[in-house]
């Protein structure tokens, strides 16, 4: 609530937790789910939803949208967010569960699929126009397995401007981080695989110790998490 982060690194366990205080007990507001997967187990939105928020869950395979269907009350898209140029074509999606992706082979480490499952394919930009969201909505949450940047292509981030949005990242280059930085978006925090940017005009403060954690983590421990991923 400072606007000071002391400790950059936490457990996902947490993530819940930390999401709330973020909003300060916010019992309203608009939440995001790209990759919504299943409806409690790992779920970024779910604690918000149970806050008092409403919002979109984007999810591209039947078996998980016929789950938040059931069990969430946010509006379910079936569709999987990709760039301008497969915006309304039928893709082939890599299916493996929570893993899987649009992307030729899950990024996860030794997760693999061949089965395939052709999906409807959208922008974001059209998915949050078409479903009246409006600029400066609170929460955007992003997982869809290695396919983040192809996404951002179909992202109009400097007009939508979330006020945080939680990226999975497994770190195995700067190309995310890139992008975020790039459109005024500051790091704060990793949860797990998941990295939390803000608006940079919000001017956080990372502690020392939180720098370190950011330095290490985004810098000397790269190499060696290229090295295992490419395995």
């Amino acid at each position: 609530m400072n606007k000071r982060i002391n400790k950059f690194k936490h457990r996902p366990d947490v993530s819940d937790d930390l999401v709330k205080n973020f909003f300060s007990g916010k019992k309203q507001g608009i939440y995001v789910d790209v990759g919504a997967n299943h409806p409690q187990i790992d779920s970024q939105s779910y604690q918000l939803e149970k806050l008092g928020f409403q919002g979109l869950l984007i999810e591209p395979l039947p078996s998980y949208c016929r789950q938040l269907e059931k069990e969430r009350t946010g509006s379910v898209i079936q569709a999987a967010c990709s760039n301008i140029q497969n915006d309304g074509k039928y893709i082939d999606l890599v299916e493996a569960g929570v893993h899987s992706t649009l992307e030729q082979k899950p990024i996860a480490v030794g997760i693999k699929s061949s089965k395939k499952t052709s999906v409807l394919c959208m922008t974001l930009d059209r998915i949050l126009k078409i479903n009246n969201i409006k600029p400066g909505f609170e929460f955007l949450s992003i997982d869809i397995e290695g396919h983040e940047i192809e996404m951002f292509k179909g992202f109009s981030i400097e007009i939508w401007r979330p006020q945080l949005i939680m990226l999975e990242d497994h770190v195995i280059d700067h190309k995310k981080h890139n992008h975020m930085t790039k459109n005024n978006y500051q790091l704060i925090m990793r949860t797990g695989l998941n990295s939390w940017y803000v608006p940079r005009s919000e001017n956080y403060t990372l502690s020392l110790f939180s720098k370190l954690e950011f330095f290490r983590k985004y810098w000397l421990a790269m190499p060696l998490r290229k090295l295992r991923y490419a395995k």
